[in-house]
């Protein structure tokens, strides 16, 4: 019995360390696994399955109260790991009592109890262990744009499954589980968390359809941004035609009256410096056109030249073309946005406000390097990355952070960030032919 509890009480564990998003703090993480072990092994050997509803309770207060990110995400999750290990229970226990092995005998031969425990575990955990990696994607990616009412009307719906639950499975111990209140629970436990199972996947189609209409409407931001610039490049064009006869007029006067020195002088201070300008800022747009994968081309686009009306100094390394980018393109959008966010602000607090930016491909891999000139670091890099932490007002500047949660459940992407002599670095590279 003790060692039925006890493994029951591990897998539960492991399921939970596999679908919990984190950041979740430490001492609370391994406070809710304590009571958990604790009412699962000692609790319930004075309580039975009334002891249930004391470790349901107690563990969603523990998760409720405590700092996170994605704390209601988690209670559903909690609740969503228990649903399937009762599920997965009553699957081993079912076609063990058509054959005519009752709780009693299973756990009076030990290779009967192996057996039911080690096909339980299987049950349990692989699934949470193939799923982990696209719940946690997808949260990170879609979960903020559920609102707050909506996520606890959905807690609110699981709650009611789970006290539904609850009930039958009690009522059941009272009974000692016969054979047809044991399969009326097992379906009934099996139908609700198909419901909830669907749900959570209409909900998933529908945060992913809002974020794909936002993407829209951001690229529809960057071709009226686009627009705009062709526009301010013809207004240059037709300034630059209009002063073409200004400048003409002024050489030929220096000429005329053989001021050569005058002549040099105006070249220097005036017209070179302007075609440098033109040339510079046309032959970062145009290095633009390698980019065929249009949501990073047009990211690349809007945040050079909003960094060029910064009066940034620009440069883009890019000489070969990128046709394609083997990962989430709106976690990449999203992180690149941060990292270029982050350089123009640190750029534009300097004298010699620089950025610079490079794609490269090395190998199989593809390499985005953003550096920038930066003024001294009010902290140290690990801190920069901390959960929650930020030197600006109102929690504005949590943008590493976040992208440390993004490439936690990115293991085919790997970041290198660096300062040195006033300059900040961001690799970020993307290993394309990495085997899993």
């Amino acid at each position: 019995m003790f060692l039925i509890q006890g493994t029951g009480a591990a897998v539960f564990i492991i399921m939970l360390e596999f679908l919990f998003v984190p950041p979740i703090p430490r001492r609370q993480k391994i406070f809710l696994y304590l009571y958990i072990v604790f009412c699962s092994m000692f609790l319930s050997i004075y309580t039975g399955n009334l002891g249930t509803p004391i470790l349901l309770a107690g563990c969603f207060l523990i998760l409720l109260f405590a700092p996170a990110k994605f704390r209601l995400w988690n209670i559903m999750i909690f609740q969503i790991v228990w649903f399937w290990s009762v599920l997965t229970d009553y699957a081993v226990t079912i076609p063990l009592r058509f054959l005519g092995y009752d709780f009693d005998r299973i756990r009076s031969s030990p290779p009967m109890a192996f057996t039911f425990l080690l096909v339980h575990a299987l049950l349990a955990i692989l699934p949470c262990a193939f799923f982990r990696k696209r719940i946690h994607l997808g949260l990170r990616t879609y979960g903020e744009g559920f609102a707050p009412v909506m996520q606890w009307l959905l807690l609110g719906e699981m709650s009611i499954c789970s006290g539904i639950y609850l009930f039958n499975i009690i009522a059941g111990s009272f009974t000692n589980y016969p054979t047809q209140i044991l399969l009326f629970n097992g379906i009934l436990i099996f139908a609700f968390t198909f419901v909830n199972f669907l749900i959570l996947s209409l909900v998933y189609r529908a945060l992913s359809e809002n974020k794909r209409l936002a993407l829209q409407a951001q690229e529809r931001e960057k071709l009226v941004e686009y627009t705009k610039q062709l526009e301010s490049h013809y207004q240059e064009i037709r300034r630059f035609k209009h002063d073409y006869m200004n400048i003409l007029a002024t050489i030929n006067g220096y000429i005329q009256e053989n001021d050569m020195n005058r002549l040099k002088a105006y070249f220097n201070s005036r017209l070179l410096p302007t075609g440098r300008n033109l040339l510079d800022k046309d032959a970062v747009i145009a290095r633009l056109s390698n980019i065929k994968v249009l949501e990073i081309k047009g990211l690349f686009y809007t945040k050079l030249i909003q960094a060029m009306n910064l009066g940034l100094n620009v440069s883009l390394e890019l000489t070969e073309e990128i046709a394609e980018i083997p990962m989430n393109l709106l976690v990449l959008s999203r992180i690149l946005g941060i990292y270029l966010d982050n350089a123009m602000e640190a750029a534009s607090a300097t004298d010699e406000k620089l950025l610079h930016a490079a794609l490269i491909r090395r190998g199989g891999d593809l390499i985005f390097h953003i550096e920038n000139s930066t003024p001294a670091l009010p902290c140290s890099l690990d801190e920069l990355t901390a959960p929650g932490f930020t030197t600006k007002e109102n929690h504005s500047g949590l943008g590493l952070s976040t992208v440390a949660e993004l490439l936690a459940d990115c293991p085919d992407v790997s970041v290198c960030t660096g300062c040195e002599s006033g300059r900040f670095r961001q690799i970020l590279t993307l290993h394309c032919n990495r085997k899993n």
